[in-house]
């Protein structure tokens, strides 16, 4: 596809549509991911709802980036970003109350206790010692990156993940973890240090191979 204008922003808002689009958007942007296929353990109808609940949540918590086209007002993409202090739906039950706690109990039983019991304490440990200690606190986490596949190869990626590098200082990070080797090669190409990789258990009996990244932000 040409060049397109389109213009990127911080929204606090997205009207149902807008949402609706996203969350379309999303599903077909992460396909074949791994992570979402253990989520949802497999059921695709879940994916919709997933993505709806984590975009609800950052709306609430976090900052939500998109690129936006100026001719037509289309998202042709947005990245999930939750500033020092916040976590995704951890300890909250106002961002869980937003579609989370609804996706959990539609899951299959092996899934829903594989949410509860492995998914957040297999990764914990790993994530403090390859991330920070105190990776909550000093970094911009982000939780989900995507650009719609008709609007890909003119560097809006790269421009929403720059968005929030320019906003956090040199004394936070900002921090990501990906399952694809596709995505690492993309990260190490944007400078980010790569910290290691850790397997995650599915609820499938298999595992994910996880991994991080971190890079410093650059407002001094």
């Amino acid at each position: 596809m040409n060049n397109f204008p389109y213009k990127l922003a911080i929204v606090n808002q997205l009207t149902e549509s807008q949402l609706d689009k996203s969350v379309g958007m999303c599903v077909r942007g992460y396909v074949d991911s791994p992570s979402i296929n253990a989520m949802t353990g497999g059921n695709k109808s879940l994916e919709g709802p997933l993505f709806r609940a984590m975009i609800r949540a950052c709306l609430l918590a976090g900052k939500v980036c998109t690129a936006i086209v100026i001719d037509t007002g289309a998202i042709a993409g947005l990245a999930l970003w939750f500033p020092p202090g916040k976590v995704l739906w951890q300890k909250s039950d106002v961002q869980r109350n937003l579609g989370f706690n609804q996706f959990l109990q539609s899951l299959s039983p092996k899934t829903r206790e594989w949410w509860i019991n492995t998914y957040g304490s297999a990764l914990a440990p790993f994530i403090k010692t390859a991330l920070s200690p105190h990776t909550v606190e000093s970094s911009w986490y982000l939780n989900c990156i995507c650009v719609d596949p008709k609007y890909q190869r003119q560097g809006i990626a790269t421009n929403l993940i720059k968005m929030v590098e320019q906003k956090a200082t040199t004394t936070s990070i900002l921090a990501l973890c990906t399952d694809t080797d596709v995505n690492v090669a993309v990260y190490k190409a944007l400078h980010f240090q790569y910290k290691g990789e850790a397997p995650l258990p599915t609820p499938d009996d298999g595992y994910i191979d996880v991994h991080c990244f971190t890079k410093p932000g650059a407002r001094v």
